[in-house]
């Protein structure tokens, strides 16, 4: 039998965390120590708009550094600064807003072996039933299979689950699972509506109207 209660599947970076400063900056400094720059416009929209992978991707077409050798500096780059991630405002408050009510709170992101000590750092891990990284092998969004996995195994109605991110590839992979799709837009940011979600937040407390 689906559980009637609701569920939140949760993206990471750019959602729960404020991270795109230190990604940003990351990818920009593996780049400069080719010789290459990179603006700090264009790399945080290709990033939002896509992945950083795309981003390497792009770049790889451009200059000709192998996909590979830039994504493992970008990873060791980047990994250093993960005591800095902050949350995104309110990440924690509704967190426990949810919980309280009885919600179940899940992630799927593309962030791999750095997700739990940059959770636990924040203290947000406990809040979590399960946390899908890059390392447990599914498909990367948009395939829904991660999403699919998750409504399966934990009995999860589709028309109680949300997923809850900051780009389109979130908005779409949702959509491919058959889920409640939520933008989070905050002020300022470089995101922009998809036409696939169904909610557009501005504010992480807004998940509370839900």
């Amino acid at each position: 039998m689906l559980k009637q209660r609701k569920a939140f599947i949760w993206d990471l970076d750019g959602t729960l965390l404020d991270s795109y400063e230190i990604i940003v900056s990351s990818l920009q400094k593996t780049y400069q120590e080719y010789g290459i720059q990179t603006g700090k416009e264009d790399v945080h929209r290709h990033v939002i708009r896509y992945s950083v992978s795309s981003f390497i991707q792009r770049m790889e077409a451009e200059t000709g550094i192998p996909f590979a050798v830039m994504k493992d500096r970008y990873s060791e780059i980047s990994r250093k600064e993960i005591a800095h991630i902050p949350a995104v405002p309110h990440a924690k408050e509704i967190l426990e807003y949810l919980s309280a009510r009885g919600a179940e709170n899940y992630v799927f992101t593309h962030r791999g072996k750095s997700t739990a000590q940059v959770l636990k750092n924040l203290g947000l891990y406990d809040f979590f039933l399960e946390i899908i990284t890059s390392q447990d092998g599914f498909p990367r969004k948009p395939e829904p299979d991660a999403i699919r996995y998750l409504l399966e195994k934990y009995g999860l109605d589709p028309e109680n689950t949300f997923y809850v991110g900051d780009r389109p590839l979130d908005m779409e992979c949702a959509k491919n699972a058959g889920i409640h799709r939520v933008l989070f837009l905050p002020p300022n940011g470089y995101g922009e509506p998809s036409g696939m979600e169904e909610y557009i937040i501005t504010d992480l407390m807004d998940v509370a109207s839900l």
